[in-house]
């Protein structure tokens, strides 16, 4: 299994050649299914039609992660009851809490402007969580969008703080829906090795 590196292909495919129990952490932001094109620039991303496609990829989530281990998962208000749903129903994951990450700044939208989104906390087994301080409502940096950026792009300073709460130096954090890397370059800023897996070549 080869560490710090995106590998371009279809994250449940790629998942299946990973032993089991191998993954510390697992922090991603999925398509949710939803079939729209994101922002002023109306941007896509790939496998986006069927809110499925992000479910099914929960079993071998499961798989490669070690016992008492735990799982971020990106989602928002619309997606968040269909998918908390399939969670306890087809999937073997306890539904730990629910985050919200409250931006510093208010996004797009006619009459609601959007400034937060929803991040589940799964969990494989008890895991331990390192700090004493850390709210379910984080606010952090809002990523400023442009014509080339990913649509989905995280901050740096929301992923750290996840990953220095659920991992310890030395661990291998994975992103099966990598995007733009985010993720794998908080995880270098901290010591923590990492596997990112993304199925549009030109994010890679």
């Amino acid at each position: 299994m080869e560490l710090n590196k995106i590998i371009h292909g279809d994250c449940i495919e790629v998942m299946k050649g990973m032993p089991s129990r191998c993954i510390d952490l697992i922090v991603t932001d999925p398509p949710y299914g939803d079939n729209t094109g994101y922002g002023m620039n109306n941007k896509t991303i790939k496998n986006n039609e069927n809110p499925l496609i992000n479910c099914t990829a929960l079993v071998e989530m499961y798989r490669v992660l070690k016992l008492n281990s735990s799982l971020y998962l990106f989602t928002n208000w619309k997606h968040y009851p269909f998918l908390t749903e399939f969670i306890s129903r087809y999937t073997k994951f306890k539904i730990r809490h629910l985050l919200v990450w409250k931006k510093h700044n208010f996004g797009l939208g006619w009459a609601f402007r959007h400034q937060y989104e929803l991040i589940l906390v799964l969990e494989k087994g008890k895991p331990k969580y390192n700090l004493k301080n850390f709210s379910d409502v984080q606010t952090a940096s809002h990523i400023n969008h442009n014509k080339l950026n990913h649509p989905h792009e995280k901050p740096l300073d929301l992923l750290k703080k996840m990953i220095i709460h659920s991992s310890n130096e030395g661990d291998v954090v994975l992103d099966p829906f990598a995007g733009s890397g985010s993720t794998c370059k908080a995880c270098e800023g901290l010591g923590r090795k990492w596997i990112g897996i993304e199925l549009d070549e030109k994010w890679i």
